[in-house]
């Protein structure tokens, strides 16, 4: 307990007078003489007796009433905060939560209209004179400037629910380091929410000079049930390739679901349909099978169907699949890059999907090398340095690289191409002739390859075959091998591309692999495996860039827009070149969930798919016990908990700025003793 002005207690010394008339009694007696006095001795013993109870009686009475009365006037309060101090000038911010769960109904009607009606009352139950600050998910550039109550009111009312999900640490944080300024205010700042678990991070608040409210708002009890996340487990697409879906639902409700239809759409229309059943308070992943039986931007569409909240019951995915993938094959003059190079092209001669471009390195372009998915490097024997830094450029934005190895009298040569991706190096060659004898049927790259497969196939021959070092931080994956474990193939992931390395070159003396039955889905799939991996999704107010690989070839002296689907509004991100590519900077422009195509020249390069944040899907709330647990657990001394939300802001407000008022109560208490004083002297006899 503190006491508004303590001087006062001085007074306390008035208690002496009542004191001093109890000690020296100033009453008048008078002697009565009668003739019998043994009766009355003993009335003299009994009523010395209990008027000596009574005058301490009234003596105390007299005390702890001057001790109320003193109190009362000395102003005592219970301090709100540890530390609570007063100045003339104070800054107070008001945290709106307007995120999709403040939609929910509680006995006050809707969460968000009730806190815009709390703020009012904040507002209004400050002097004249109060600087204000409007706080939101939106984080908005206009909510950095102080305001006076008929501004910030006027915002007040134009708050609306937002799709952006933030933690209290961003906007406790933000506003202490906007208020450096005000150093000579009291600094003040209001979170009214339902208080979503995943929200409070009172853990990361930073600055301790800031006086802090906290207003629960408790909606009705409502389930949810959602989609919570998508997934694909090859993020590369191609044409005619069997997709899977993979659908993570969750049920935060006390409720059990049965039996109820996950829809997909693809392009407008339904693709897949499934049942899916999920108990109480749990959750489960669903899976969906299709075909991309068509090229160009597949727009997709999960949908489940539930109430009230309905801003989670879709799913957009997005992907691009390529009309045809474009490979290079590289040689020079010698027979053995020849002999390799009519392997190659008798593998795509007549392929449809698969462009297979062929060029001597002599007058090859090496600025156009990133416009193709997959380069094949065909025995070559010499590298200019040129050339290996536009190769590493183009792996690095999203291009596979298949080496066949030339001029092996000389490792050092092909090293120079090998250690610009941090691969394995060759360390000699082993002449003698080995099959090989292993094929890792367990990874994708060889999924669906062979029907049925022989314990022990018969594989190819090669001649004579390099040798390679291993090096254990090298995340090389080896995917044929030969009967003395040496690699035959392996691949290494490198930035956004990937870079092939064979142990043999592709020539006459190695015709037993051009002709066997291995050699066709290799080489195929290492094509098919050349597209970079898609995100296939993105979320709201969480990513702000796109990054177009430099294969599309976009030409930035042309006009970039992004085009919402539904709506068809359009508008211009900005544009810079990275490594990968092209990478397009929306920053927060794009707001609703939904599909987004990107245009160049009014044509479609791509498409991207956004989704609202699950975060407001989790409907689990900290109720009031558990905030102040939290506030001493934390210690967070200018940390308040305001319980009773119900009522006007007008009447608590001096408690909050003052601390809890008790001069009533003393007041209250020094009348009870001043009747006490009364009715002792007025009927103890």
């Amino acid at each position: 307990m503190k006491f508004l002005f303590p001087t006062f207690l001085f007074a306390l010394f008035t208690i002496a007078i009542p004191i001093i008339i109890h000690l020296f009694s100033f009453r008048q007696y008078k002697t009565v003489y009668f003739s019998n006095v043994s009766f009355l001795k003993e009335i003299k013993k009994e009523s010395k007796k209990k008027s000596r109870i009574k005058q301490l009686l009234l003596l105390i009475a007299r005390i702890l009433t001057i001790i109320f009365l003193v109190f009362a006037f000395s102003q005592p309060y219970i301090p709100t905060n540890q530390d609570t101090k007063k100045q003339a000038n104070q800054v107070v911010a008001i945290y709106i939560d307007n995120s999709f769960s403040m939609n929910a109904l509680s006995e006050q009607g809707q969460l968000l209209e009730v806190a815009r009606n709390k703020a009012v009352e904040i507002c209004n139950a400050y002097p004249a004179g109060t600087k204000f600050r409007l706080l939101t998910n939106d984080l908005k550039p206009k909510h950095q400037h102080n305001l006076n109550r008929e501004q910030f009111i006027q915002q007040v009312t134009e708050v609306q629910t937002s799709p952006i999900v933030i933690p209290f640490s961003m906007v406790y944080n933000r506003f202490a380091t906007q208020i450096t300024d005000e150093e000579e205010s009291d600094k003040n700042l209001y979170f009214i929410s339902d208080f979503q678990r995943e929200q409070v991070d009172l853990e990361n608040f930073s600055d301790e000079t800031i006086f802090s409210y906290y207003l629960p708002l408790v909606p009705n009890e409502v389930a949810n049930l959602y989609i919570d996340s998508c997934w694909v487990e090859v993020p590369a697409h191609r044409l005619n390739q069997e997709e899977e879906l993979f659908v993570r639902i969750k049920n935060s409700s006390n409720q059990d679901y049965n039996n109820l239809p996950l829809k997909l759409y693809l392009n407008d229309s339904i693709k897949s349909i499934t049942n899916f059943s999920v108990t109480a308070q749990n959750q489960i992943t669903a899976n969906l099978k299709y075909n991309n039986n068509s090229s160009g931007s597949q727009m997709g569409k999960l949908e489940i169907t539930d109430y009230p909240f309905t801003h989670d019951n879709n799913w957009f995915i997005s992907y691009f699949v390529e009309t045809n993938l474009k490979a290079l094959a590289i040689y020079n003059d010698n027979s053995d890059s020849k002999e390799g190079l009519n392997y190659i092209s008798a593998l795509f001669e007549d392929d449809n999907y698969i462009q297979l471009d062929k060029m001597n390195i002599k007058s090859l372009q090496i600025s156009k090398l990133n416009s193709y998915n997959t380069i094949f490097l065909i025995n070559l024997e010499n590298f200019t340095s040129g050339f290996l830094n536009e190769l590493k450029g183009a792996v690095e934005s999203g291009v596979s690289v298949v080496l066949f190895p030339g001029n092996r009298n000389n490792p050092n040569f092909n090293n120079l191409l090998i250690s610009q991706f941090n691969a394995n190096q060759i360390v000699g060659t082993d002449t003698t002739k080995q099959k090989i004898s292993g094929v890792d049927f367990g990874n994708n790259f060889f999924n669906d390859v062979f029907r049925k497969r022989e314990k022990n196939p018969i594989l190819p021959e090669i001649a004579e075959h390099l040798t390679f070092g291993e090096n254990v931080r090298t995340s090389e994956t080896q995917l044929l091998w030969f009967q003395n474990n040496d690699k035959a193939l392996s691949v290494i992931n490198y930035k956004s591309g990937k870079l092939w390395v064979f142990a043999f070159p592709l020539e006459k003396k190695n015709e037993s692999f051009a002709r066997d039955v291995l050699f066709v889905p290799t080489i195929y799939n290492i094509v098919l495996n050349s597209l970079p991996a898609q995100k296939i999704s993105f979320t709201v107010g969480q990513n702000n860039f796109f990054d177009i690989p430099k294969i599309k070839n976009i030409n930035l002296n042309s006009s970039i827009q992004i085009e919402n689907l539904e709506n068809s509004e359009k508008f211009i991100p900005a544009t810079n070149n990275s490594i990968i590519g092209t990478r397009l900077d929306f920053s927060d422009q794009i707001t609703d969930a939904g599909h987004y195509l990107i245009k160049s020249e009014n044509s479609t390069i791509s498409s991207m798919a956004f989704n609202f944040d699950r975060k407001e899907s989790d409907l689990q709330y900290y109720n009031n016990s558990e905030l102040e647990d939290k506030f001493e657990t934390l210690q967070l001394k200018n940390a308040s908990l305001i319980n009773d939300v119900e009522s006007n802001f007008s009447e608590i407000f001096n408690d909050l700025q003052n601390g809890k008022q008790l001069w009533k109560i003393f007041v209250l208490l020094a009348l009870l003793f001043i009747v006490v004083e009364v009715l002792i002297a007025r009927f103890w006899k």
